[in-house]
């Protein structure tokens, strides 16, 4: 059985790389092979060969599985010796925990507010002289780093930075003449490529494992803030706790990823494993090592993806793109003349479909960087130029008010009222008119669109309104199956819903 499922693999693995019958190995795996990894239009459109087919095939003689039997042993071998095995202690918070306590005969105790934890993880070597790229939540409330490199020597390791927005963090050893990795360019990255994971998952030093690209740009919510990126590459390599901050390598032996993530319900590998980009990584990185911290490219817009409902009321044909929400004052998108509900079709030629996708290519320029949008907008295409600045360090927050006098509009679930001077000022409001709204029903068609109370409603379908019997009129004339747009603000953001009329 077990000599059966080599014999596969390695057929499997001779069909990938077409190998003719005398090439020799040194010049067939080198890691510079521009198609190793990514195979040509004609490897992937290679007819299948028929179980049934006796004529003289390629695959078939015992060179041909040994050369391709090679390829992944002689990538590993470039990249085990740059990556890291990272063991921490870590002084971690006891939540919950005041402190103190009675053992219930009048005897006060004191339990610790802190314990030390140890724990392990990975890094890849990015200069000779020791800077290592991680994952924050291998580092974070270290109070002790060693780092163990594949020769077993071992190093203490200093915090350089991180940036908790992408996890991607920065340690730094006093070594020299140390192997660095080589970096690929994760936005050529294709889907069903060969891909190695390098790593140390539950203490097992310089483990690899092997599968392919499985998806792209996945957002995985595991990334707290409101500009936090994830745009993670997912594998089905096995990745398990050990392996993070650790390789995704391409078979050019280019590092393309940084490991991150699982999804399990086990709390081990279940073919669900998911890499930074190395591109953002490599970047964030950098950033770290000059200055310490991260100067991320700021655009100053919110977003919201586009779905079929948005489509048919924006008239794009198809749901494509990501819509603007809203364009933030005395931002670089006002600047550049980008307008709230401009729909970004791609940036810098590359086309967007996810907000994450947004997100991760203005993450990964620096401030002063251009950037091309292609645009939809009343219908036409157009191209801007956009300058970006850099991301400020504030956020918004206000707090609520309601007012009686209400009017409920039961076909789309709610009950607004007019904005009062108080409420505004309460809701830092500074538009004129509009309604508030002030409760949203359960399962309504409101509710299911992400309208909810305290939101104020400032227009309908672009136009402003100025009381909720301007709001009234504009509703009742809605036709059942019409999108209406209403363009809110919430928390000093604006905001577009759209809601389909029952």
């Amino acid at each position: 059985m077990l000599a059966a499922g080599s014999l596969l693999a390695g057929l499997l693995l001779a069909a990938y790389f077409n190998l003719p019958p005398d090439t020799p190995a040194s010049s067939t795996f080198a890691v510079s092979h521009p198609n190793v990894g990514n195979p040509s239009p004609e490897l992937a459109s290679t007819a299948p060969i028929s179980a049934g087919d006796n004529s003289q095939s390629r695959l078939k003689t015992p060179n041909d599985l040994e050369l391709a039997a090679q390829a992944f042993s002689q990538v590993a071998g470039k990249v085990i010796p740059v990556v890291v095995s990272l063991a921490t202690t870590k002084l971690m918070p006891v939540s919950g925990s005041s402190g103190r306590g009675d053992d219930g005969r009048g005897l006060r105790f004191y339990s610790p507010r802190t314990f030390r934890q140890q724990s392990s993880g990975s890094g890849i070597i990015l200069t000779p002289d020791g800077y290592i790229v991680t994952n924050v939540h291998v580092i974070d409330h270290a109070v002790k780093i060693v780092v163990t490199l594949h020769d077993n020597r071992s190093f203490p390791g200093k915090i350089v930075g991180m940036d908790p927005l992408t996890e991607v963090a920065v340690v730094k050893i006093e070594a020299r003449g140390l192997p660095a990795a080589i970096l690929g360019d994760s936005n050529q990255l294709v889907i069903g490529q060969w891909v190695l994971a390098v790593g140390n998952p539950l203490n097992l030093r310089s483990t690899v494992t092997a599968g392919i690209i499985s998806a792209a740009g996945r957002d995985i919510n595991i990334i707290q803030g409101d500009y936090g990126v994830e745009n993670f590459i997912q594998t089905d390599a096995a990745i398990n706790p050990g392996n993070s901050g650790g390789a995704l390598v391409n078979l050019a032996g280019e590092v393309i990823g940084v490991n991150t993530a699982i999804a399990t319900e086990t709390g081990y590998a279940m073919g669900l494993g998911f890499a930074i980009p190395m591109n953002l990584a490599r970047k964030i990185a950098t950033d770290l090592m000059r200055y310490g911290k991260v100067a991320r490219g700021y655009l100053g817009i919110a977003l919201q993806e586009i779905t079929e409902v948005h489509a048919r009321a924006l008239k794009l044909g198809a749901p494509r793109g990501v819509m603007v929400d809203d364009v933030y004052k005395d931002s670089p998108a006002q600047a550049g003349g980008l307008l709230p509900m401009d729909v970004i079709l791609a940036i810098d030629g590359k086309p967007v479909q996810r907000m994450n996708q947004v997100q991760a290519l203005i993450a990964a320029r620096s401030p002063g960087a251009a950037i091309d949008l292609r645009l939809f907008r009343n219908e036409k295409e157009m191209d801007k130029r956009m300058t970006l600045g850099e991301l400020p360090d504030n956020s918004l927050e206000v707090s609520s008010s309601n007012q009686p006098v209400r009017s409920r509009f039961k076909n789309l679930g709610i009950e607004v009222e007019n904005v009062t001077e108080a409420g505004a000022a309460a809701l830092s409001y500074t538009g004129l008119g509009g309604v508030l709204v002030v409760r949203v029903e359960k399962l309504s068609p409101a509710e299911e669109s992400g309208l909810r109370a305290d939101d104020i409603v400032a227009a309908i379908d672009r136009k402003a309104i100025r009381s909720k019997e301007d709001f009234a009129f504009r509703i009742q004339r809605l036709k059942s199956g019409a999108v209406v747009i209403l363009t809110v603000f919430r928390r000093g953001g604006q905001y577009h819903i759209f809601i389909e009329v029952p």
